[in-house]
């Protein structure tokens, strides 16, 4: 992901402070899509303006000079330019550590009950995230446009699923363990096995 592109990005929805910018990275739809930091991108928009994409106005707001930077016509093409001629790689891999955690749960022999209470913690959590997205589009305050929505729409059902699913998987979790549903090499029962060994437990 560019970050020369999201700044164009966050520019283009309308002149922007520093302050502006640190506000859409940490609050708005921005910082709930990337990983940037405010840290990461602000060295950028100088390199930015030197290059010719972004220039600095000074402004008066309450009696106090601020910078505003505005995107010149080179950064409102170079925008267009990335939205429209390069394809957006697939979020490949998730990085998600609670969905790496649960992939070694059953050969470390952690109890199910402590698997759950990580599930009912990601359940608040995303619970807590929707109310917030709903929020944004009904605060008087947020800018969204069509395109906007759709990916609103996209974030809801996301998380939507995401809930669906944790609590389908909170329930099977309440019954017993189920035998590995594909296991050709029989890896089940030689990690258990190696776990016993390593941990100086006998043999059943």
């Amino acid at each position: 992901m560019s970050v020369d592109h999201i700044v164009l990005g966050i520019i283009g929805l309308a002149p922007s402070t520093g302050y502006d910018m640190r506000a859409e990275i940490e609050k708005g739809s921005i910082g709930l899509l990337s990983a940037l930091s405010f840290g990461s991108i602000y060295p950028r928009v100088r390199a930015l303006q030197d290059e010719g994409f972004v220039r600095m106005e000074q402004e008066d707001k309450d009696g106090r000079k601020r910078k505003l930077y505005e995107l010149t016509a080179k950064g409102w093409q170079e925008l267009q330019r990335w939205l429209m001629d390069e394809e957006a790689a697939y979020p490949l891999p998730m990085r998600d550590e609670l969905l790496v955690k649960i992939l070694f749960w059953g050969i470390a022999g952690a109890e199910r009950h402590t698997l759950r209470e990580h599930l009912q913690a990601r359940r608040e959590e995303s619970e807590e995230l929707l109310t917030y997205l709903r929020s944004l589009q009904s605060d008087g305050v947020t800018f969204i446009d069509e395109y906007g929505m759709l990916v609103f729409s996209y974030m809801e059902s996301k998380i939507e699923g995401e809930l669906a699913w944790i609590e389908k998987a909170s329930t099977q979790l309440l019954q017993e363990p189920e035998l590995p549903p594909q296991d050709p090499k029989w890896l089940a029962v030689l990690q258990k096995a190696r776990r016993k060994k390593a941990l100086g437990e006998s043999e059943e």
